[in-house]
């Protein structure tokens, strides 16, 4: 089986109940290579540090480091121009082989965990790609 690696861009809310999940998963499956949280108060960003996964609160810096390296980027601060941005890096770098999950399956996945609460999505007018 191939292990898939993720650049978790944020971790707060959403995010972090996510970056829970994938660190409790198989590390020869899902492996967490480095996370993008500005907010150094957030508990998670020690932890992160205490299992060895690099924080660049400039995502740009991530993806210039680790480039095609990352299979999947999960954006969960579902701001339509972060995602935009993020595109752009990849653009811009070349890396035609790193996705970035659109909002609509940030949506489907947090479905998907055990115990989530509904999420307030009046603010996001548009969650397509």
């Amino acid at each position: 089986m191939r292990k898939i690696t993720i650049l978790m861009i944020g971790l707060g809310r959403i995010g972090g109940k996510f970056y829970e999940q994938f660190s409790e998963m198989n590390p020869e499956q899902v492996e967490i290579i480095a996370i993008s949280e500005p907010n150094f108060e957030n508990p998670l960003v020690d932890d992160a540090e205490k299992r060895g996964i690099p924080n660049y609160p400039q995502f740009e810096e991530a993806i210039e480091r680790f480039g095609e390296g990352i299979d999947i980027i999960m954006d969960t601060s579902n701001r339509p121009e972060l995602k935009q941005a993020i595109r752009q890096k990849l653009v811009d770098s070349g890396n035609q082989h790193s996705v970035v999950v659109p909002m609509v399956v940030d949506y489907l996945m947090w479905y998907l965990l055990p115990g989530a609460e509904a999420i307030p999505q009046s603010h996001h007018k548009n969650i397509g790609y």
